[in-house]
């Protein structure tokens, strides 16, 4: 066990995730599985920012959803502080479930239309037990003014905001319970740029004032660049490259993360350099190719690549929290 493992706030260890495909017909047979994560490790340690990046469809989501209790995993299993959630006592879960929360991409679907602002906030305390009324409408004012928003606007509806603002309301939500660790799921992607930035500089002001950790999933390198101490790149439900965040960005090891890295637009060099788009398309989760999952578009790929499925081994002699894995058998 690394002391990485042992300093988790939370963990996977060989986390799947699948959902079955039942046909429309007059007995809705199962016509297969989608696979939607498959054997992930991955552990957060307090205070940090693990950045999860890859193309849409890789199962980032689902496995972020999966980590925070919204799905049960298949197999495999997710530990809080070194304990099971699947067996932990009801107590030991309560903790889980208040220390984990989640905020979503969309801040125009997050949010019960039918709610004030003040009432989205205040249901995870009312939910809780956490004090009377009185006191949970102070904390939903103390809140609103840690995420940038007046008092006021305690009694508005989701509609009267712009979306930077539901964000912040989702934020705030997020924040009602104290918890440890916020899983972020694209927050900033539905967002106007200059949004963005507000948006991104209001996370890290509050992970540095709460001791906040972050599990924030993007497909944003910029992002990922700005707010990340370490970086997980997934590939069709798998994990294949983790580093942090210098390591990552400055010298990537996996061909996907290559192409990610030389796609992003440098200025003074146009687009992209040429060659470095990818070659076909993402396989299917419902039909996923044996051996490395991306063997299909690697251009360095061999006849191992296709047969055998590689592990995320350390690289360069690093080990503990500064490892630089790779699940490649041929790295550059």
């Amino acid at each position: 066990m690394t002391a990485e493992t042992q300093s988790a706030l939370l963990e996977a260890r060989g986390v799947v995730k699948h959902f079955p495909v039942s046909g429309t017909g007059l007995f809705g047979r199962r016509h297969g599985t989608v696979h939607a994560v498959n054997g992930i490790d991955l552990s957060v340690t307090p205070g940090e920012t693990v950045a999860l990046i890859g193309e849409s469809g890789c199962g980032k989501t689902t496995l972020g959803r999966t980590l925070a209790g919204l799905y049960e995993p298949t197999a495999g299993e997710v530990r809080y502080r070194g304990v099971p959630l699947k067996t932990a006592t009801p107590q030991e879960q309560k903790v889980a479930r208040r220390a984990i929360q989640i905020v979503f991409q969309d801040p125009y679907a997050s949010l019960n239309p039918r709610m004030t602002a003040g009432a989205i906030i205040e249901e995870p305390l009312r939910i809780q037990k956490e004090g009377d009324r009185a006191a949970r409408r102070d904390t939903v004012s103390e809140l609103l003014n840690a995420v940038g928003l007046a008092p006021v606007y305690v009694d508005r509806y989701p509609h009267e905001f712009s979306g930077g603002q539901r964000q912040r309301i989702g934020i705030a939500r997020a924040l009602a319970l104290e918890p440890e660790l916020v899983i972020a799921d694209e927050p900033v992607s539905a967002l106007d740029v200059s949004i963005q930035s507000q948006i991104l500089n209001l996370m890290r002001d509050l992970q540095e004032e709460r001791g906040l950790a972050y599990l924030f999933i993007t497909h944003d390198l910029a992002v990922v660049d700005f707010i990340a101490d370490r970086v997980a790149v997934m590939y069709l439900g798998h994990i294949v490259e983790v580093a942090p965040r210098d390591a990552l960005m400055d010298a990537p090891r996996h061909p996907y993360t290559q192409a990610l890295r030389a796609a992003v637009p440098q200025p003074g060099r146009g687009k992209r350099e040429r060659g470095t788009a990818l070659a076909g398309d993402v396989p299917s989760p419902l039909d996923p190719p044996p051996g490395c999952p991306f063997h299909t578009r690697c251009p360095k790929a061999t006849d191992m690549c296709r047969a055998h499925m590689p592990s995320l081994e350390a690289i360069d002699g690093t080990f503990g929290a500064t490892a630089h894995r790779v699940a490649c058998f041929h790295p550059s």
